[in-house]
């Protein structure tokens, strides 16, 4: 049998009987829902709302809340749209406060264009008094960095409030603008910016209004370009790279989704999980869409 169709039937059994967010969302691409998810989503937007505190965050913590917030988006319906609301206006009053990125200015920084002088919009992660030494997201891919956790965490709360319709706000046109102007970041592979943290970034301008998404091709193409023969990229985890090149509906995207589903089916295992521990099934999920992407691009 073919490794990626294989590999979406290994899958669906791995999700069959899942009574989480990405059981329910995995059944619903694969058309195999069941009479009762309607009910399991009820179930989890409200386990979802009771993490909610009264200033609308999940414990203060911008990649929890932004996470939050796009597992309710992921469960549809009328209910999670309101639900969103509090959370997404909590991410937005931590734009541009204390400990963001691009904060403050230093000669080198000002002559690299990394300072509040020609970038902004971004998010506060932590205070600039609390040293960051690792984030990881909830696709199991990290740094570890403090300047790379501010980066990374403010572009994750990017893509959540982009899709939550929050396009139009000035901060949050300011923030996709900087991302698109960012020197070396869309012309070099690593040096100054970890392939990473160039991932974070174009997974949240996948999610951006025109003008900008008229930059995707050539940030697109600028990863498919530095995709190994095997489907894999150099220093960057796969289902990171992934997870972001399958919101873009691009040709180029697509390609390279392609080029990456059948390493993907080798690291899946018998029982249909990639990888192991508190990230894998996400990291299934994520699989799992590229290798739909891959068995209709085929």
């Amino acid at each position: 049998m073919n490794p990626v169709h294989l590999a979406i039937e290994r899958a669906a059994a791995y999700f069959a009987g899942r009574e989480t967010r990405q059981g329910y969302v995995a059944r619903r691409l694969l058309g195999n829902q069941r009479p009762e998810d309607d009910r399991l989503a009820e179930a989890l937007m409200k386990d979802r709302r009771t993490r909610v505190r009264a200033d609308g965050s999940v414990g203060g913590d911008l990649v929890a809340t932004a996470w939050l917030a796009w597992e309710l988006m992921d469960l549809g319906a009328p209910i999670a749209a309101h639900s969103v609301h509090r959370p997404v206006a909590w991410i937005l009053g931590r734009q541009e406060k204390d400990g963001a990125y691009a904060e403050g200015c230093t000669p080198r920084r000002h002559a690299l264009k990394l300072c509040e002088h020609a970038i902004g919009g971004f998010f506060s992660y932590r205070s600039s008094g609390r040293t960051v030494r690792r984030l990881t997201l909830p696709t199991g891919a990290a740094v570890t960095s403090d300047q790379g956790a501010r980066f990374l965490a403010s572009c994750f709360a990017l893509r959540t409030v982009l899709r939550a319709g929050q396009e139009e706000r000035t901060l949050v046109r300011r923030h996709v603008g900087s991302l698109l102007a960012l020197p070396k970041m869309w012309d070099s592979w690593g040096g100054l910016w970890a392939p990473t943290l160039t991932v974070g970034a174009l997974a949240a301008i996948a999610w951006a209004p025109p003008p900008f998404r008229g930059q995707l091709p050539i940030l697109s193409e600028h990863l498919a370009l530095n995709q190994k023969p095997d489907g894999s990229w150099r220093n960057l985890d796969i289902v990171h790279a992934v997870d972001a090149l399958v919101a873009v509906p691009l040709p180029q995207a697509k390609e390279a989704v392609a080029l990456a589903a059948p390493r993907l089916a080798k690291m899946q295992s018998q029982k249909g999980a990639v990888g192991s521990g508190p990230y894998a099934e996400e990291r299934t999920l994520v699989a799992l869409r590229a290798w739909l992407i891959a068995r209709e691009y085929a």
